[in-house]
């Protein structure tokens, strides 16, 4: 299937796929040489030929500029968001059916002073609430409808003006951070100016500590245009 790609197409491949790349790229921090060498294996294999090291280093110096810093207008978002963490959290997955809808509204609304979200997908439903209440909440549903379940989890909760939800880019800037950082994300829920990302406890300073850098480089961009 590769056959008939450029190397330029094929290295853009490789790296679409490789987050640190991409971030090394952006931010020129690598070394082109040292990249080339770790690629030609795959690209030799994919193209089905040898490949010089000096072919590869100029696909990279064009694909340079294509992974591009952040734009203004997500930087201007981000730099004035704000990131806090919620530790002690659960998650509940459930069978998505009109009973378990009903279910999940009447548990956001008695528990509306708390800590409660809920997401719904197309088969399942997902609550996401403080761990303290997590046997109560379970014990409103029966183990069949129940699919996963965990009340060690935290959540890293990123709160940006309004203009988050017109502007194209944020939210993906902001989860591709994380993911550079190598953390899984268990679930998101958007609500409009809050994105909630709920990541096992372990992960938390990672993904803090990344997200406090994107917020200081975007503040950074920000100044340095006014």
């Amino acid at each position: 299937m590769y056959q008939n790609r450029s190397i330029t197409q094929i290295i853009r491949h490789l790296i679409d796929v490789d987050a640190p790349l991409q971030d090394g790229l952006q931010r020129g921090y690598v070394n082109l040489s040292a990249i080339a060498r770790f690629l030609r294996p795959t690209v030799e294999r994919l193209v089905g030929d040898r490949v010089s090291l000096d072919t590869i280093v100029t696909a990279l110096k064009r694909l340079r500029g294509t992974y591009s810093t952040i734009p203004f207008n997500v930087a201007y978002v981000i730099a004035k968001s704000t990131v806090n963490v919620r530790t002690d959290v659960a998650r509940l997955s459930l069978r998505r059916s009109v009973k378990i809808l009903k279910a999940s509204r009447n548990i956001v609304s008695r528990y509306q002073r708390g800590f409660v979200q809920v997401l719904e997908g197309l088969s399942t439903v997902t609550l996401v609430y403080d761990s303290s209440l997590h046997e109560k909440i379970v014990s409103k549903f029966l183990s069949k409808d129940i699919i996963y379940e965990d009340a060690n989890m935290a959540a890293i909760i990123v709160k940006s003006p309004k203009e988050v939800s017109s502007t194209p880019g944020c939210i993906a800037t902001i989860l591709q951070q994380i993911s550079r950082r190598g953390i899984n994300i268990d679930e998101i829920i958007s609500c409009y100016t809050d994105t909630i990302i709920v990541i096992k406890p372990s992960d938390v300073g990672r993904a803090f500590e990344s997200l406090t850098e994107l917020i200081t480089f975007c503040r950074e961009v920000v100044s340095k245009a006014s």
